[in-house]
């Protein structure tokens, strides 16, 4: 539509103007200039006064042939244009041959008309080899490619970051690219290739980014030695840019050692971990370390230790006096070192002869090829004490193995530990047993003898001696012999062990006696007396070679007793005290004794009668001294190791008849005055419970002399005091002279439940108050619930037999004043009582005294306010 409109005005325009025909390509330009490959048209029409006059309308190609109408088949062709009498000419794929001068031809009436136009191509600018990433490699030239391909040819420049480069000795440019000389890594950066086509205005930009590589440097790798069956990792380490990948692999096998079971490869680390090392794994081994720069590589040497292992270890037997050794074999990497030590030893041998016994020589050798280690063990002139075991000691620096040997020293029967045996006794039909136990090695083999006849079935076997009368038990190690005496004194003789083994023969004698009671008692006497008690002192059987006295036995009666057939008894081990309890004073007792071995009671020996004194006051105690004090003569003080306090020790003495009640102390400073003693500032005489035999004296001066009596007391009076002097050591005078009873744990208990009992309290009422909520609510609660009115319960009866009222139940805040409080008025005692409280202040006025006998405690009118109530 817009192609028509064009061609009538310019021909109305020609007719006004009155202008000759011609012929108009379009588009009006000289110069057509497209990209190769891509399409054209040109249009050709006639401009004519009479455009019927117009004829032979045609395209010609630059060399003037006429060119085809409609043959599409050809990349140039001719067509014509619907209801108009132009001629259009068709490129489908421009190239660059067909460049050139195109011209159209046609016939006005008799007149040519021609008009020309210039075809031209050209190519876009296309970076043809120019990648985006480049990587040169440090220390070496490398060319920046980026080859620029344009028709016609464009022009190149080149920047770096925003700056222009131009050639110089670190750059020149090429037609392919811009050579870098020399890289290093600060040619890193953005490189900007330019192309310009200044016929075409074409402009375009490639950026490149440069990263200079740096080849891998690898760091050497000292041998590292690692222990078999353990785990253990070698690292490579090398330097590069890009950081270099790494491989293992052992040299003798050839192999990547990532591709193995036990080997693990960092190949970004470069860590090589070797799981259950094995003795195998000993060798070289390369680490190859590269990245697109480059390729380096080390060796390494991998010691694979072995722990020690003792693989040969005999025990060795010889006989006494010969000569013996002991060999201890082991392997290990590297070679252990073996060494011996006898057990029961501390110090192991040391190589070559022993300081402290010449006959033991340690011969150790090493085999560094095989990986082995021999200790041998040399003793000569060999004795009994070398037996035993014999530890041995593989060491190498990962670990150390120990293996026990023995060493047997064969040695003829001896009887030097059982040689001083004693006499085997018979009595009453038992038979004697007579054990022999020799010592030697190998075991021996033992025989008996009977008055220089060797005991056989063939020897004994008729007449007095019968064979019936002996039986021997085992023949070695050890053997018995059983002696059926039938108290006859023939078997009552020395009998004979003989022990023989391949190294010689060993005797000892064995004696059977006859067993027989002791005889009597040599000597009783009475060492002190009491009323009650009695201590003897007993001096055994003299000239008697039987059985030991096993204990003494004392049979006493009173004299009016006429038999001794119900006498009293008392037995007693021999060497404890012999001391005779609870007897009645002021009867006189008849006594008799005797000794008891094994065999049974002796004779008995009479003593003379004793009266048994009256009941009397306590004996005197006796102190005992502490261990630093036992050698202090008599009338000497003692020392106490602290300066303020001293503790009182003693034995309980005789009560003579009554009950100790309690022990009496007191204690005086006491001078010493022209050879006498006076003593000063005595205390109050304290009482001790007889629950205990110590008491502590507390708040003395330093360095001072004590006098300390010590009285026990029954109900008959005071014993006589028992006295020491002790002198306090050196110090400084006690802040304190007045000893204070010092807080109590269950006071201390009860001041703490006081206290929360006390905060509950406080609590429940506060909660009561606020809430109407707690104890007192509850309770409250309850009281309203009861019919039966609390003013029938006694309040006088007993003393805890008031309730404690509540004055909250009414639900309403307490009143200020104390007698809105409703409290029952016996607990308040005021000056002047009412008639209501007078009873019960009087009864809480009476004095009352108690008395305790020792299991109950009673008040002073007879009460007994409570059994086994405390004091």
């Amino acid at each position: 539509m817009g192609l028509w409109f064009v061609y009538f005005a310019v021909v109305g325009f020609a007719a006004v103007h009155g202008q000759e025909a011609y012929l108009q390509i379009q588009p009006r330009t000289r110069i057509v200039r497209k990209e190769v490959g891509g399409t054209l048209a040109l249009t050709c029409r006639p401009i004519a006064p009479k455009p019927a006059l117009v004829t032979q309308l045609e395209w010609r190609d630059p060399r003037g042939r006429r060119i085809d109408i409609l043959n599409k088949a050809s990349p140039i062709y001719v067509q014509s244009i619907s209801g108009d009498t132009g001629l259009m000419l068709m490129f489908t794929e421009l190239n660059e041959q067909q460049q050139g001068n195109y011209s159209c031809h046609a016939s006005y009436a008799t007149e040519p008309l021609t008009a020309e136009v210039e075809v031209s191509t050209f190519d876009e600018v296309e970076f043809v080899d120019a990648p985006e990433s480049q990587y040169p490699i440090a220390g070496k030239d490398y060319l920046i490619r980026c080859k620029v391909k344009g028709n016609p040819k464009p022009f190149v420049d080149w920047f770096k970051g925003e700056a222009l480069i131009n050639n110089s000795e670190k750059y020149i440019r090429t037609n392919d690219g811009l050579v870098l000389n020399n890289v290093t890594e600060l040619d890193d950066g953005v490189y900007k290739c330019s192309a310009i086509v200044v016929e075409t205005g074409a402009y375009k930009i490639r950026s490149i980014k440069v990263e200079v590589q740096v080849p891998p440097k690898i760091s050497p790798i000292e041998p590292i030695s690692v222990v078999e069956g353990e785990t253990a990792s070698a690292q490579c380490s090398a330097t590069g840019k890009p950081p270099p990948t790494y491989t293992w692999i052992k040299l003798d096998r050839r192999n990547d050692l990532s591709k193995t079971d036990r080997f693990d490869v960092k190949r970004g680390t470069g860590e090589l971990i070797m799981n259950r090392v094995e003795f195998g794994d000993d060798g070289l081994y390369k680490c190859i370390a590269e990245n697109p720069a480059g390729r380096v590589e080390t060796t390494i040497k991998i010691n694979v230790l072995v722990k020690p292992r003792i693989y040969e270890l005999l025990n060795v037997t010889s006989p006494e006096s010969n000569e013996t050794r002991i060999t201890c074999k082991a392997y290990g990497r590297p070679p252990p070192r073996v060494t011996f030590r006898k057990l029961g030893h501390t110090e192991p041998f040391r190589s070559g002869p022993q300081p402290h016994d010449p006959r033991i020589n340690l011969e150790q050798t090493v085999f560094e090829e095989k990986g082995e280690g021999f200790g041998t063990l040399m003793i000569t002139n060999l004795s009994r004490s070398d037996d035993g075991l014999y530890e041995c000691k593989a060491e190498n620096p990962t670990s150390s193995a120990f293996k026990n040997g023995h060493i047997t020293v064969h040695f003829k029967p001896t009887f030097n530990r059982t040689k001083d045996l004693p006499p085997v006794w018979s009595w009453a039909g038992r038979p004697g047993n007579l054990s022999c136990l020799p010592e030697a090695i190998p075991n021996a083999t033992i025989t008996w003898r009977y008055r220089g006849v060797e005991i056989s079935e063939e020897n004994f076997n008729n007449g007095r001696v019968s064979r019936n009368n002996f039986r021997v038990q085992g023949t070695s190690p050890q053997s018995f012999l059983i002696v059926n005496t039938y108290d006859n004194k023939l078997y009552y003789t020395h009998y004979e062990c003989i022990a023989r083994n391949a190294l010689g023969e060993a005797s000892t004698k064995i004696e059977l006696k006859k067993g027989e009671v002791p005889r009597a008692v040599n000597q009783v006497r009475r060492v002190s007396l009491t009323a009650t008690t009695i201590k003897f002192s007993i001096v055994p059987p003299t000239d008697f070679d039987g059985l030991p006295v096993k204990s003494y036995t004392i049979q006493y009666k009173p004299e009016r007793q006429p038999t001794w057939d119900n006498a009293m008894e008392h037995t007693w081990s021999v060497g404890a005290p012999y001391i005779l309890e609870n007897l009645i004073p002021e009867v006189t007792y008849l006594f008799r004794v005797a000794a008891r071995n094994d065999v049974g009671l002796g004779t008995w020996t009479n003593m003379e009668s004793v009266t048994m004194p009256r009941r009397s006051e306590p004996a005197e105690p006796t102190i005992l001294l502490s261990a630093i004090n036992q050698n202090v003569p008599d009338g000497d003080e003692v020392v106490s190791p602290f300066s303020n306090h001293f503790e009182v020790r003693w034995n309980v003495p005789a009560d003579n008849g009554e009950p100790i009640q309690y022990y009496t102390i007191r204690f005086c400073i006491t001078d010493r005055t022209n050879g006498g003693w006076i003593d000063r500032d005595c205390s109050e005489p304290l009482h001790q419970s007889i629950q205990y035999t110590n008491y502590q004296l507390d708040q003395l001066f330093p360095d001072t002399v004590y006098k300390i009596e010590l009285r026990a007391h029954n109900a008959i009076g005071d014993s006589s005091p028992a006295q020491i002097r002790v002198r306090t050591a050196r110090g400084t005078n006690p802040q304190v002279q007045i000893k204070k009873p010092a807080m109590s744990s269950s006071m201390i208990i009860g001041i703490v439940i006081g206290a929360i009992l006390i905060v509950l309290i406080v609590v429940d009422v506060t909660c009561f108050l606020v809430n109407r909520t707690g104890l007192i609510a509850l309770c409250c609660e309850q009281r309203k619930k009861k019919k039966k009115k609390d003013e029938e319960d006694p309040k006088y009866g007993s003393l805890y037999s008031w309730r404690f009222p509540l004055p909250y139940c009414s639900y309403k805040a307490a009143p200020a004043h104390p007698n809105s409080l409703n409290l029952p008025q016996p607990i308040k005692l005021a000056a002047t009582p009412t008639e209501e409280q007078e009873p019960l202040k009087q009864e809480l006025e009476k004095p009352v005294s108690l008395e305790f006998d020792g299991r109950h405690v009673y008040s002073k009118t007879g009460e007994m306010i409570g059994k086994h109530s405390a004091v």
